[in-house]
């Protein structure tokens, strides 16, 4: 059967005279041999379909049959320039490359853009009503409800356990907004808000600064409460102060700052309402935590000295005592006013009769001064029993 030898080059294509028996080693001998402007066997290498063929393989069984077209390629001499060379850097520092596939960075601006414009519960684009919690975040009211309701909010969230720790907000639609722009040359979506200052003008795409009034909920740009605050002042109705100020969207570092002081402020509201409710009693609770912490340390058998123990009894001591006073106390001013209302209802009117004036008369003006004379069961039945004597 007849074959042909691709070769390129000045060399072209041979057509040789094979048999289905022969090796691939046996015709690249016998193409060494026909032309001389081709290397030694050794250095030749034949392709059929894509496949590289093997010395050893017969043509039967690498499927080349007659009038089929085999490729003939010569082996490159090696010797760098060829990029196949990594002696420059060692093999660590290459496979490192794909060690670990980094993180794609994320534009601020975009970023900035998204939270000012989408619900950071639920993602979908924010719209009214809307809410902010006390770090600055805004939702949309209906994600965060839904939330509170299934108990699904993230750990990240987690101060905010009911309504009162919302904020209604009152946003200003922009005029110039319309949904579902895009920028003419990128088609991509555009920098426009949907909402925006009402004072300045400036649109809420993270661009600019905005704070929120804790009293009335209005969201105004900061540009517009250091420039213009008589404006601020006019447009919200009322006074406002530095302490009702709360940054909207903050920086990370803000944020962190503004999440301390908030579970600061909480804790110190928690331990004074704790205190006015329950004052006394929590001067007989520390009396009764004292005496606990000795009796605790003498069975765990601490190195606790006599004076200790007796400076812990005497300090129990000292605050049972304070507590029974305080306690004591607060019956008494309780008993003077029961019995001051007691005396208010003992008031009697002949008690305040001015100067000169006969009592009898003065008491006979006021109806609650005289006893209401009442008919008893005895006057009847005598009256009646004398009727019927007669």
């Amino acid at each position: 059967m007849q074959i042909f030898l691709r070769c390129g080059g000045e060399v072209g294509t041979i057509v040789l005279d094979v048999s289905a028996k022969d090796s691939v080693g046996q015709l690249k001998h016998t193409l060494g041999s026909r032309g001389a402007r081709l290397p030694s066997a050794h250095q030749l290498w034949l392709q059929y379909q894509g496949r590289s063929l093997a010395d050893q393989t017969t043509l039967a069984q690498a499927g080349i049959r007659s009038a089929s077209t085999v490729d003939v390629h010569c082996r490159l001499r090696g010797g760098g320039g060829d990029g196949g060379s990594t002696g420059a850097e060692s093999r660590s520092s290459y496979l490192e490359m794909y060690l670990e596939k980094k993180p794609d960075k994320v534009n601020p601006a975009e970023e900035k853009l998204a939270r000012w414009t989408s619900c950071q519960l639920s993602g979908e684009p924010l719209q009214p009503p809307c809410v902010s919690d006390e770090l600055g975040n805004m939702f949309n009211k209906d994600a965060v409800i839904t939330a509170l309701v299934s108990k699904t909010l993230p750990k990240s969230l987690s101060h905010i356990s009911s309504l009162r720790h919302l904020i209604d907000l009152k946003l200003e639609r922009n005029p110039h907004y319309k949904p579902g722009a895009s920028s003419q040359a990128t088609f991509q979506p555009g920098n426009e808000a949907a909402f925006c200052c009402p004072i300045t003008g400036q649109e809420c795409n993270g661009r600019f600064r905005f704070v929120l009034l804790r009293n009335t909920g209005h969201v105004i740009s900061e540009r517009a409460l250091k420039q213009v605050p008589s404006a601020v002042e006019e447009h919200i109705g009322q006074q406002w102060t530095p302490a009702d100020v709360l940054v909207l969207n903050p920086t990370a570092e803000e944020a962190e700052q503004m999440r301390e002081q908030l579970l600061q402020k909480r804790a110190a509201a928690k331990a004074s309402k704790k205190t006015g409710k329950h004052g006394v009693k929590n001067g007989a609770t520390a009396a009764e935590d004292l005496v606990i912490a000795a009796n605790a340390a003498k069975a765990r058998s601490q190195p606790t000295s006599a004076a200790a123990v007796a400076d812990i009894v005497a300090s129990a001591a000292e605050l049972a005592h304070a507590a029974h006073a305080a306690h004591n106390g607060k019956r008494s001013a309780e008993q003077a006013a029961l019995d001051g209302k007691a005396k208010a209802k003992k008031f009697k009117a002949p008690e305040t009769a001015p100067k000169y004036a006969s009592k009898d008369v003065y008491a006979s003006i006021f109806t609650s001064s005289r006893p209401q004379e009442k008919e008893t069961y005895s006057c009847r039945s005598t009256s009646a029993r004398g009727m019927n004597m007669v």
